[in-house]
């Protein structure tokens, strides 16, 4: 299980343990502020390199994006 860090703007912060970025975004419950939208995801590979998402709160997967595949 590898720990996703969830950031807002205001300095909030949630880890969450998930298998995968995908099932983290599902876990995480972080509903959009009327002025802060974005969040940034930092976490740790199994090769020790350090990654960073912004991601756009509320989140659409690919499947609901593009409808059935």
């Amino acid at each position: 299980m590898k720990q996703y860090t969830f950031i807002r703007t205001g300095g909030d912060k949630k880890h969450i343990e998930a298998m995968s970025l995908k099932k983290a975004i599902k876990k995480y419950d972080g509903k959009p502020d009327d002025h802060d939208n974005n969040v940034l995801v930092v976490w740790t590979s199994k090769k020790g390199n350090v990654s960073n998402q912004m991601l756009r709160l509320p989140h659409q997967f690919r499947k609901e994006r593009k409808g059935r595949l």
